[in-house]
């Protein structure tokens, strides 16, 4: 008897401690690097390249001030998110569209990673009527795989107001950059019509990579957590991934519409 129920404290052990270990694996995953999401590729840059980040990075913290050198005197904040930042509510929706004109949200990560709260978000957007943009971590490896991804981010989200190439890795493995990043927007236009097509990156990047392709699209959206705005054009400069949301009270990346850009540019 006592040797059974010894057996039964072991096995009941080893279960706990393996529940134990897959939690934890789990949270490790969960608190490390968010793969697929905006600014993933440009993190990874900076890591290696530490000297051409700014030790003064833009926060944002204020809901009114901006980085002091270099901001612009007239853009307007723009948030973006992705399922790390979960579900939204109902409220948090009206909060936004008090304080916003629209919002961008991750749709897909490639084509065949869909983000999860893509279809609640961009359903609850559509119903409150707040406009959005929606954007696709690039991970083509040719042309036709370009093409496709295009194809799958306006499938998966044909309300949307405009659409977005996050090009920031590359995973090109045939045929050049420049032909996917063309090919990917040549499609995505096809589709699109007169909705705006943009090109996301960090400069190092884009000119690395997609200095030719870029003038095909609608407008630059520059990456950059230096303090001072880019002086590259640019119709949106993504100044931090770490500005406080009150509407969502949680950290989130945040943008501010290039020099003379209106934000109804994004959306007509």
């Amino acid at each position: 008897m006592v040797s059974t129920i010894k057996k039964s404290l072991v096995s009941l052990s080893v279960i706990l401690a393996s529940t134990f270990t897959f939690h934890s694996a789990q949270a490790a995953e969960n608190t490390t690097s968010e793969k697929g999401t905006m600014g993933y590729g440009y993190q990874k840059y900076i890591e290696k390249h530490p000297e051409k980040f700014s030790k003064q990075k833009a926060t944002g913290d204020s809901n009114n001030i901006k980085p002091e050198a270099g901001a612009t005197s007239n853009g307007e904040r723009i948030l973006d998110i992705s399922e790390w930042q979960g579900d939204l509510t109902a409220n948090q929706v009206k909060d936004l569209k008090a304080n916003y004109d629209f919002i961008i949200i991750r749709a897909q990560y490639g084509s065949e990673k869909v983000d999860a709260t893509l279809e609640h978000n961009s359903a609850l957007l559509d119903e409150y009527n707040m406009k959005f943009g929606v954007y696709s971590y690039s991970m083509y490896e040719n042309p036709d795989d370009a093409r496709y991804e295009a194809q799958t981010l306006y499938n998966r989200a044909p309300k949307a107001s405009f659409y977005i190439n996050d090009f920031e890795q590359n995973f090109v493995t045939s045929g050049t950059t420049d032909e996917s990043t063309s090919a990917w927007y040549d499609e995505m236009k096809g589709l699109a019509g007169n909705k705006k097509v943009l090109f996301y990156s960090y400069e190092n990047f884009m000119t690395q990579h997609a200095s030719n392709s870029v003038g095909d699209y609608d407008g630059f959206w520059i990456a950059n957590y230096n303090p001072d705005e880019p002086t590259r054009e640019h119709v949106l400069w993504q100044y931090t991934d770490s500005y406080h949301s009150p509407e969502l009270d949680q950290n989130v990346d945040a943008n501010y519409t290039g020099p003379g850009v209106n934000p109804d540019w994004f959306t007509s």
